[in-house]
């Protein structure tokens, strides 16, 4: 038998295994981030630690594998003129993120392709499928209930678009997500009282639905890029295939496509994340100033801070400048980010993605300064 004969068995077999391997792969997190969650609410641990959060243990082992990989690397520290860079740390970080977004991107493309084309389909309808004020309000909520850093949102935006959600509802969840977590509003509860943490939790959720209904303003609209890749596997084949093959197609498809802005990205994220302490240093020089909150809003919005890290990098702070500085730092930090602009100007394009950011600025801004008025 000639090889020409036996490599396409070999592919069809191929195909036939990693299907079934990716949805193990995929229920055992679940599983995992479900029990750990069950087993902290049990303990009485604290909230930030009974909200289940998926990304979890593909980061952790993420972290593990950059910090093994680069633990041969001598310490050295480049001066720049936004602060130090620490070469070891940026090489780890880096591994990190090239580990931890394309395994989210291919995992929640597959999952929810896998619930449009299998599972409920009516769910998605009523849900996150609906392009009118309750379809922006679970997109909303999901958000909220999948805490991540604005790097990462953009790998689960492009999924659940992916997997039929609409307009609206993928565009509420893109700003509610890294916004409107766990570690976000509890840390906004907790440092400047109940009143701060309602502001910062309904300012949240009313940018959410704005963004949701800005949408075709801002260019929000990745079925387009997504559309033109997904459809190839959807009808095209006259023979019979199983769901998951299927849904492992259309998830590698979108894979293979954000493969190398995802790769950048994560370039970006791990030079960035030197510069944290950066906010800190000019908020301190902003004080009670009322352009505080701008500062706060160009300062932020570049770098790439999810709310578990930016927390205690203001602790500092809440002694120092205003609430509605406050706010806009942890808004601005977290909703946004260099290495989110990358990739969302491979989703929706250049110009859609600057009207993005300018808007994501606008709202920070505009919101800081209210409250910095209102509280004063």
């Amino acid at each position: 038998m000639s090889s020409r004969a036996v490599f396409p068995v070999k592919r069809e077999s191929f195909e036939r295994v990693m299907p079934v391997v990716s949805l193990i792969v995929l229920a055992l997190i679940v599983a995992q981030v479900m029990f750990q969650s069950l087993s902290a609410w049990v303990s009485g641990a604290e909230m930030r630690h009974v909200v289940p959060v998926f990304e979890a243990p593909i980061a952790n082992a993420g972290k593990a594998l950059g910090a093994a990989l680069t633990s041969w690397m001598p310490a050295w520290i480049i001066p720049t003129p936004f602060g130090p860079l620490d070469v070891k740390y940026t090489a780890s970080y880096t591994i990190y993120e090239w580990f931890k977004l394309p395994i989210i991107l291919f995992l929640t493309t597959y999952g929810m392709t896998l619930l449009r084309l299998r599972i409920s389909t009516t769910w998605i309808e009523r849900s996150i499928g609906r392009n009118d004020l309750a379809g922006a309000a679970g997109g909303a909520v999901l958000g909220m209930a999948t805490p991540v850093c604005s790097c990462t949102v953009t790998n689960i935006y492009a999924g659940i678009v992916a997997g039929g959600a609409s307009q609206r509802a993928s565009s509420a969840f893109l700003f509610a997500s890294p916004a409107l977590n766990e570690f976000a509003i509890i840390f906004m509860f907790v440092i400047v009282g109940p009143l701060g943490g309602l502001v910062y939790v309904v300012a949240g959720f009313a940018a959410a639905l704005a963004t949701a209904y800005l949408a075709p303003l801002l260019g929000l609209d990745p079925a387009r890029f997504i559309q033109q890749i997904v459809p190839q596997h959807t009808c095209c084949s006259a023979k019979q295939e199983s769901i998951l093959v299927r849904a492992h197609r259309e998830a590698w498809a979108l894979f293979k496509r954000l493969f190398g802005v995802i790769l950048f990205s994560g370039f970006l994220a791990g030079i960035l994340v030197n510069f944290n302490l950066t906010l800190v240093e000019g908020l301190k020089q902003a004080g009670a100033a009322w352009w505080g909150p701008l500062a706060a809003t160009v300062l932020g919005l570049p770098l790439d801070i999810n709310a578990a890290s930016t927390a205690p990098i203001l602790v500092a702070l809440h002694q120092i400048v205003p609430i509605g500085t406050l706010v806009a730092a942890m808004m601005a930090t977290t909703v946004s980010s260099i290495p989110e602009w990358a990739m969302l100007n491979r989703l929706i394009g250049r110009a859609s993605a600057v009207k993005v950011v300018l808007w994501y600025a606008a709202y920070v801004a505009l919101l800081g300064l209210l409250l910095n008025w209102l509280f004063a």
